[in-house]
């Protein structure tokens, strides 16, 4: 599993391995905080997937020293419809 400075150096690079290695290293805590959020699944769902299109929008020009906390600025802008 890489480091979190290996995955941003992947999103600067605009490699698409860098969503992959950020699920293979978030995922499943990603999925767990939507999942606590949104009820539904597939909401849950598009919000973990909404979050990586916001990391990989952010990157460049941010180059975050807590990748995690990145990705939990996006998680809350997600609401129970």
């Amino acid at each position: 599993m890489k480091e979190d400075h290996e995955i941003i150096e992947l999103y600067w690079a605009r490699s698409e391995s860098a969503v992959h290695e950020t699920d293979e290293k978030y995922g499943a805590k990603l999925h767990t905080l939507s999942g606590r959020i949104l009820p539904e699944a597939e909401d849950a769902e598009e919000c973990v997937n909404d979050t990586y299109l916001g990391a990989w929008n952010a990157m460049p020009p941010q180059r975050p020293l807590a990748l995690f906390a990145l990705f939990g600025a996006h998680l809350p802008q997600h609401r129970v419809r």
